[in-house]
């Protein structure tokens, strides 16, 4: 009886345990496509089109495209495989995004607490510069999470070609 228990409560902790890592996952991963596909809906407040983007904005979402291609890029010359590529992708963007969320809430909410009301003047007057902001971010952590080959490796003698066998102590005076 004892090992059927034992079994069911290994089963059932592996179950459960899957279930929540596959919706941290989904989770993480929909705030990714959130977060990629607001940055430039947000550049479009109007419904004039590509018109009404200024420069700046263009050159955001052009940075935007060329920090993904380079991430991916960089994965595949480093022998990354797909799935680590995307998780590393994926958590970088949503954790920030996450932090960004944070950031927002707590001056929403200081906002809140210290006039009693939040009023809509308050926010559209920061909607553009929060965008930019956030979009720069973004860029920003996916450039710096992009897969890098280490940046000073350890020689090895042998591999330059200078063997220097070292002498012991008695040689050496």
């Amino acid at each position: 009886m004892k090992s059927i228990l034992n079994t069911l409560d290994i089963f059932l902790g592996h179950l459960v345990a899957g279930v929540l890592t596959l919706l941290l996952y989904l989770t993480l991963f929909l705030t990714t496509i959130a977060y990629l596909f607001f940055i430039p809906y947000g550049f479009f407040e109007g419904a004039a089109g590509l018109s009404e983007l200024d420069a700046l904005e263009v050159g955001i979402l052009a940075l935007l495209g060329l920090v993904i291609w380079r991430f991916f890029k960089r994965g595949r010359q480093l022998g990354w495989r797909w799935w680590q590529m995307t998780r590393r992708f994926v958590f970088a963007v949503a954790i920030m995004g996450l932090i960004i969320g944070i950031i927002e809430y707590i001056v929403i909410m200081t906002e809140l607490t210290e006039k009693g009301s939040l009023e809509l003047e308050y926010i559209s007057g920061y909607a553009e510069v929060e965008a930019f902001v956030n979009s720069v971010l973004i860029v920003l952590t996916i450039y710096a999470g992009a897969p890098l080959p280490r940046l000073m490796q350890k020689k090895k003698s042998e591999q330059l070609g200078h063997s220097t066998p070292e002498k012991p102590a008695s040689e050496a005076i």
